[in-house]
């Protein structure tokens, strides 16, 4: 099963599922996460020092190889990210079949995972294109603030896109609520709308907003690994149950 957690609003919780979602899966699957972000925010997650990596998601999407980025990280595989990343959207410019670059460098590593997580940056380039076209599934964090469901229409639109124009059968996994504030109105009210346009794609999970996911990341480690009993891991972790029931894999 190949995920996307895609949503081209910053800040809305993608790195923090794709960190925690893969580690509770890890726990019972062969995972592989891909951070195609230039931001490079989920190989920060996994306390990764990436000025010593030999071989990034950049050098995968301008030469190919994809099994010389894989680290292992814990229970699970990561195929990092740098800051380098960011030039090859211009370097790829023009050229043929772009679209499809890591949809055929994950044919011949993705049978070697029952999951592959991949964490796009916040827009709807070149990178996310790759992402989207590359899997079978995608997932969109909601962040339970104002101005939430901004970009959803024009996202869900793309999924479309791929689907029609470049041949995929691009599925959509569901959205989850992140960052929910139960004292905070404008929270209630985020949740209340996404049910009221989007009953039938909203998972019953709801990631609440937690300290601890702050303290974790500094720490170099997802919630899940770092504390447990906090009540964001709890979240991530029946979030990860809910979806294998979704998709039947257990």
């Amino acid at each position: 099963m190949i995920i996307s957690v895609a949503n081209q609003k910053g800040g809305c919780g993608k790195t923090t599922t794709v960190a925690n979602l893969g580690s509770v899966l890890a726990e019972g699957y062969k995972v592989l996460l891909i951070d195609i972000d230039p931001q490079g925010n989920l190989t920060t997650h996994f306390g990764i020092d990436k000025s010593s990596l030999k071989s990034t998601i950049y050098d995968v999407m301008l030469i190919g190889r994809l099994e010389d980025a894989i680290i292992t990280k814990g229970h699970l595989d990561i195929v990092p990210s740098t800051i380098d990343l960011a030039g090859a959207e211009v370097e790829l410019n023009g050229k043929i079949g772009r679209e499809y670059i890591l949809d055929n460098e994950l044919k011949g590593i993705s049978k070697k995972y029952d999951f592959v997580l991949i964490d796009t940056p916040p827009s709807l380039g070149i990178f996310t294109l790759n992402s989207l076209v590359a899997s079978d599934y995608v997932l969109i964090p909601v962040q339970a603030e104002f101005f939430a469901l901004e970009g959803l229409t024009q996202l869900m639109r793309v999924v479309e896109l791929v689907n029609s124009r470049l041949s995929r059968n691009l599925k959509l996994l569901g959205m989850v609520i992140t960052m929910f504030n139960s004292r905070t109105r404008s929270s209630k009210e985020v949740l209340e709308d996404v049910r009221k346009h989007y009953s039938k794609s909203l998972l019953k999970t709801v990631i609440p907003r937690n300290v601890t996911i702050t303290d974790s990341t500094m720490a170099g480690s997802p919630v899940v690994r770092y504390r447990k009993s906090a009540p964001a891991s709890k979240s991530y972790i029946a979030l990860a149950n809910e979806i294998e029931k979704i998709l039947k894999v257990k």
